[in-house]
């Protein structure tokens, strides 16, 4: 009967032995961040899921074991994006009447976003920032404070950007009016490469 027993408990310590306990590596993504997230972690050999989660969204699932290496390999490859608002949400209304002021910085906000957005769609882009100063002139002034930006771009550590620099001033300018490439400053962050292990 003692044989028995400590056979049992030797199955039962064996089973809880194989078995992983999970934690929720993102919660709240959209499904299509869900499934570039579970496709990256996939990809490098770590085991996840998606679970469905408040309003229509995914949560990920990994092994508690692969917590560490999941976060990890998600921040070198910049997943999940970001969440970039677009004019439309930028510019709700939520009174009746907005100032000249709030709207401009509303608009100067959506402005950034949009082109945020677009220059992180660029392949080997993590993450972009674009920053944008629209002076507010004297339709009357003489001299006219000139617009500028400035565009801070992560790119991946195996990706050189350095030839599309030109390409990227070239849609900052043709997106705000009266800016021009002199005034567009554009820095890119390389990633480190991954370490061995």
């Amino acid at each position: 009967m003692k044989k028995v027993k400590t056979m049992a408990a030797l199955a039962a310590l064996l089973l809880c032995a194989g078995c992983e306990k999970e934690t929720t590596l993102h919660a709240g993504l959209e499904e299509r961040q869900a499934n570039l997230v579970m496709a990256a972690l996939l990809g490098d050999g770590i085991n996840c899921h998606k679970t469905p989660g408040e309003e229509g969204t995914w949560n990920v699932m990994v092994d508690e074991s692969k917590f560490a290496a999941a976060v990890n390999l998600l921040e070198r490859k910049g997943l999940p994006r970001r969440a970039h608002q677009g004019i439309g949400e930028v510019f709700k209304k939520t009174g009746m009447i907005s100032s000249p002021s709030e709207e401009r910085i509303r608009f100067m906000d959506a402005l950034a976003q949009d082109l945020s957005r677009t220059i992180s769609c660029i392949d080997g882009v993590i993450d972009a920032r674009v920053h944008v100063v629209l002076p507010e002139n004297d339709p009357f002034a003489r001299n006219a404070l000139p617009s500028s930006a400035a565009v801070a771009i992560r790119s991946r550590w195996d990706a050189d950007l350095t030839d599309l620099v030109p390409s990227i001033k070239g849609l900052v300018k043709n997106a705000i009016e009266g800016l021009t490439p002199e005034k567009i400053m554009v820095t890119i962050f390389r990633d480190s490469p991954p370490k061995k292990q």
